[in-house]
């Protein structure tokens, strides 16, 4: 790939990061964390970062501003942003639902998550 195509994760924990990151670079993605919004949008690059993974167990106030930020940018380009995909534990469905009101297009519990990631990473 020309430029390599991003996979931002956001969120404040660390366990999945390598796991996403041995996935996701010999397809040719790079990883990058976000811990915070700030962190989030000086890694952001339309046309560049290709999907956005969401712990929904990060810091909740930051993901809720990503997502509803991101969905306005969206809204207001020609449509097209990156997949955006949250995960979060099986009995935290609230949280699951408010990511599904804010755009995430697939909303997944931790373990769906882990058993599907090739799937995630790859497109499907």
């Amino acid at each position: 790939m020309a430029n390599a195509s991003r996979i931002i994760l956001l969120g404040q924990n660390l366990f999945f990061q390598a796991r996403i990151e041995t996935v996701a670079e010999p397809l040719g993605f790079s990883v990058r964390q976000a811990h915070t919004e700030a962190d989030f949008w000086g890694t952001y690059v339309d046309g560049e970062t290709e999907l956005v993974l969401v712990d929904l167990e990060g810091d909740a106030d930051t993901w809720n501003s990503v997502l509803a930020a991101l969905g306005e940018r969206v809204t207001s380009a020609s449509g097209a942003g990156p997949r955006i995909v949250a995960f979060g534990p099986h009995e935290d469905t609230a949280s699951m639902e408010r990511a599904a009101q804010l755009g995430a297009q697939q909303t997944l519990n931790k373990g769906r998550f882990s058993s599907t990631l090739g799937q995630i990473v790859g497109g499907g």
